[in-house]
C-alpha cells in the first residue's frame, strides 16, 4: 500500500516521489518536516491498533465534521511548531500552511472520550487518507496527544454481518445446486473469530484486515478482507 509524505504520521517508508518540478522545493523542506513528525502527538499515529469487538461504530452527529476536523488538526500542528526551538524556513513554512484535513470519511468510537476517524489530508502537493483520534473540549474538537493510534476497523459482529451477506449473495450466483447449498449453509452459520493486522490503505481510505473465517465444514480459512467506513456504517469491498 502506498503512503504519502509529508502527512503528518508518515515515515519514510511512505513518501511518495514528488513531481520532478518540485522536487528541489519537497527536498529542502525534508528536514523541517521530519523532525515535526518526530514529536511525541503524531510519531505513531500510523500505528495499526485492531479495535475489534470493543470498537462499534456511532451516530453520525457525535463526529467531526471537516471543518471542526480541521481547525483541531491547524491547532495542533501550529502548536507544535511553536513548540520547537527553531521557526521553519520560509519554504518549510509554505509546505506546513498548505497542509489541511478536507474530507472526514468516518469515525469509529475508541472509548468514552475519543473517537478515531478516517481523513483526507491535502498536503499541497500530495493528497492521502490518515487516522487521527479526537476528542471534545466542551464543543469543541481537539487533536488527541496521545501515541496511541487507532485505525478503526469493523467488530467482529460486523465483519462477520458482512461477508455472510457477501456469501449469500456469492451463492444466489450459483447455477449448480450442491454449490448453491454450500453458498447459503456458509452464509448462515460462517462465523468470524479473528481479525488481526489491520491497515489503512492511504491511496483509497480503505481498511485491510486479515479475517480468519470458522466454516461449517469446521476449517478456518483466513484472507485479506478490505472493509470501507463511511461516515458511520462500515462496507464490505471487493478484493
Amino acid at each position: 500500500m502506498r503512503h504519502y509524505g509529508p502527512v503528518i504520521g508518515c515515515s519514510r517508508a511512505c513518501r511518495m516521489r514528488a513531481p520532478r518540478s518540485s522536487r528541489e522545493f519537497a527536498e529542502s523542506a525534508r528536514p523541517y518536516v521530519k523532525r515535526l513528525v518526530s514529536n511525541v502527538l503524531f510519531s505513531r499515529i500510523l500505528a495499526i491498533a485492531l479495535l475489534g469487538a470493543t470498537g462499534g461504530a456511532f451516530a453520525a452527529d457525535a463526529m467531526p465534521d471537516v471543518a471542526q476536523a480541521n481547525a483541531a488538526y491547524r491547532r495542533a500542528l501550529e502548536a507544535d511548531i511553536r513548540a520547537k526551538s527553531e521557526p521553519p524556513s520560509p519554504v518549510s513554512a509554505s509546505l506546513l500552511a498548505a497542509m489541511k484535513i478536507d474530507a472526514v470519511q468516518g469515525c469509529q468510537r475508541v472509548d468514552a472520550d475519543f473517537v478515531a476517524c478516517i481523513v483526507a489530508v491535502d498536503a499541497g502537493m500530495r493528497r492521502g487518507y490518515q487516522a487521527y483520534r479526537f476528542g471534545r473540549d466542551g464543543a469543541t474538537w481537539t487533536l488527541a496527544n496521545s501515541v496511541e493510534a487507532a485505525i478503526p476497523a469493523p467488530s467482529l459482529a460486523d465483519a462477520q454481518g458482512l461477508i455472510r451477506q457477501r456469501l449469500g449473495e456469492d451463492g444466489a450466483r450459483q447455477q449448480d445446486p450442491a454449490r448453491k447449498a454450500e453458498f447459503e449453509r456458509a452464509a448462515a452459520e460462517a462465523t468470524v473469530s479473528a481479525m488481526n493486522s489491520c491497515e489503512l490503505d492511504s491511496d483509497s481510505g480503505a481498511v485491510e484486515c486479515e479475517v480468519r473465517l470458522r466454516l461449517p465444514d469446521g476449517s478456518e480459512p483466513s484472507a485479506k478482507q478490505r472493509f470501507q467506513l463511511n461516515a458511520s456504517t462500515w462496507s464490505l469491498l471487493e478484493r
